[in-house]
């Protein structure tokens, strides 16, 4: 009744302020605590008083969060937050750039909430590189710093708290490290393509406070040949027998979907008719759920959830084979499979240009999970841009200086973890 009462108060200011007044501050801030974070963001209009409630990062660990913004790296100056990282062209030992971490808010402003410049200070920890993140949690390939290119495993941390955890390698031994990925030659593939590895963190704190990594051992960067996993219940990491078949491409720069408790990923299969598919993992990397509905919705750009819901987007030729429009999809019923076309864009209003590529000319980096809106990287000019589905308005957030890189959105999480024991 309380929290029925405070909704139907943001209608009438005066009558919003004055139940504000008569409540306590925990009564206001477990009521808040209910609410979606969509709608926090309107409460604060209620009084100043609230918006203090709200602001205070005490009470921060009690209510619901949303897109604060982005972690990207990049070779910068040295007045930013440095995160040394091998680059994969130069060798490693003195010749290695020294990557720096930057946040920007989704105003496109640099600013101080959330950083890992912490890390830099820990013993032990070498070079690190931005690999994924999920419900406030940074996951980063840690190896040895020099020429050896030695990983030494990942690193898994809350910026929010600055804690953080050291996860062992999981048995690979990469000749290059990537931001993306780590990757070396192997001989698992008689055409003798470079293998890679992908890695993946679960984290969702409404069911545990641990968190498990799923990663992929592939061939041509597509095609699964092992699926490894890690429990910081268990502390090991378990080999699972790949139930990939030869036919199953997997796009992983469409990058995944974490919603139900799984990942998900859009696989193109090659098997008798070809198809677009969503396959859902759990953290132990079995194979939960195939997703079907996605015929002529055109190649794969993105995945990735928005309110509660899975959205694939996809980029669609014209009559001349040229890429022109984008187009975003919502499985609007999770049991029935059904996909409904939720907005569609042409690249001219979205980058100015009648035909684009993904992967060559921009990469989708995230959905806002609460809004209407999509976050794109633009390749020529090294803009972060963002476009609201509602307005139509397109807006450069910052020009980030250096090309392509792993863009991580960033939805902070206040609450300390007794599983990530290490704190600065």
């Amino acid at each position: 009744m309380l929290l029925l009462f405070v909704r139907r108060g943001m209608d009438s200011p005066r009558r919003s302020a004055a139940a504000a007044a008569l409540l306590p501050d925990d009564a206001i801030v477990e009521i808040l605590s209910r609410v979606p974070a969509k709608s926090l963001c309107r409460f604060k209009c209620v009084s100043k008083a609230w918006r203090d409630l709200i602001a205070d990062r005490h009470h921060r660990k009690k209510l619901p969060q949303t897109l604060e913004g982005f972690f990207y790296a990049y070779d910068g100056d040295g007045d930013d937050d440095e995160m040394p990282c091998g680059n994969p062209g130069d060798g490693g030992g003195e010749g290695d750039h020294v990557v720096h971490g930057r946040f920007i808010n989704t105003l496109g402003r640099s600013v101080p909430l959330a950083s890992f410049s912490f890390l830099r200070e820990q013993p032990g920890i070498e070079e690190l590189g931005l690999l994924h993140s999920c419900n406030g949690l940074i996951l980063f390939g840690h190896r040895r710093a020099g020429d050896t290119y030695e990983s030494l495993g990942f690193i898994v941390c809350n910026p929010a708290t600055e804690q953080w955890l050291a996860v062992p390698n999981s048995g690979w031994n990469p000749s290059l490290f990537h931001l993306w990925d780590e990757s070396e030659d192997s001989d698992s593939n008689s055409d003798g393509d470079p293998s890679c590895r992908f890695t993946y963190l679960i984290f969702d704190p409404a069911v545990s406070s641990h968190f498990q990594l799923v990663q992929f051992w592939t061939y041509d960067e597509i095609f699964a040949e092992q699926v490894r996993t890690y429990s910081s219940e268990t502390g090991v990491w378990s080999v699972r027998t790949s139930e990939w078949s030869e036919d199953d491409a997997l796009s992983f720069f469409a990058r995944c979907a974490f919603v139900n408790g799984m990942l998900h990923f859009s696989v193109f299969q090659f098997d008798g008719i070809e198809q677009e598919l969503i396959v859902a993992l759990d953290g132990e990397g079995k194979k939960c759920r195939i997703i079907n509905g996605l015929e002529n919705s055109g190649d794969a750009v993105f995945v990735g959830q928005s309110q509660g819901q899975l959205h694939y987007m996809s980029q669609h030729r014209d009559d001349t084979r040229q890429m022109t429009e984008l187009s975003i999809w919502v499985l609007q019923d999770y049991d029935t499979e059904e996909w409904v076309l939720k907005h569609s864009v042409p690249f001219l209003q979205l980058f100015g240009r009648m035909n684009c590529h993904a992967e060559n000319d921009y990469n989708v980096v995230a959905i806002h999970p609460d809004h209407n809106m999509i976050y794109f990287f633009q390749d020529w000019d090294l803009k972060l841009k963002s476009y609201d589905m509602d307005s139509k308005e397109v807006r450069t957030l910052r020009t980030l200086g250096v090309g392509r890189q792993n863009i991580l959105p960033y939805v902070p999480y206040f609450k300390e973890s007794p599983v990530l024991a290490s704190k600065h």
